[in-house]
């Protein structure tokens, strides 16, 4: 008589933070915990990334009977159409899914209209916070506060440009001195 072997039931976790200065170690304790066999994750990685390597490898490792577990729906979905999308794939393939912190799970119908409500909430409260800090910047920059890097040629450099200048060196040489790069330093005199 042949034996048949009962395919084993994993439950795979994914998590994903936005900055590099942010560590997935406590989500990644939290999952295993909740009893996830594999966990994928991404790394400095916006919501709103496309390319999300973690969440891929996650979706490719699902098989049927399998549940997939986040700890919150925010970490998994860009918006609701996405997040909808992405459930009814995984309930065709016989797929479950659980929220931990939301205690989600789409097991049943009730599950299903609290994932919806769920990854709608995540939808609007992403979109406020976008809202807010756009604001706040806004608001900065009207009080003379400026933002991103901070200018590689300052007055001392000038000073300098203008020095190795009238000493004939190329743009080469005075990139080299000033530790900065050619294309920095043509951008500069470009547009002097």
């Amino acid at each position: 008589m042949a034996r048949r072997w009962k395919a084993v039931l994993m439950r795979v976790g994914y998590t994903r933070v936005s900055t590099d200065k942010q560590t997935v170690f406590q989500s990644e304790q939290a999952l295993k915990h909740s009893g996830c066999d594999q966990i994928y994750s991404d790394i400095a990685t916006s919501a709103l990334a496309k390319n999300r390597p973690g969440l891929g490898a996650a979706r490719s490792s699902l098989k049927r009977g399998d549940t997939f577990v986040v700890l919150s729906i925010d970490r998994a979905f860009r918006s609701t159409i996405e997040g909808l999308v992405f459930l009814d794939e995984l309930h065709k393939r016989g797929i479950e899914f659980q929220s931990i912190w939301q205690n989600i799970d789409t097991a049943t119908p009730e599950g299903r209209k609290w994932f919806t409500y769920a990854v709608a909430d995540a939808e609007y409260e992403r979109a406020v916070i976008a809202r807010r800090t756009k604001l706040a910047m806004q608001a900065a920059k009207s009080r003379g506060i400026k933002f991103g890097r901070k200018p590689v040629i300052n007055a001392e450099s000038l000073e300098r440009i203008s020095f190795h200048l009238t000493q004939n060196k190329s743009v080469a040489e005075i990139a080299t001195l000033l530790g900065i790069g050619r294309s920095t330093l043509y951008r500069h005199l470009k547009n002097c």
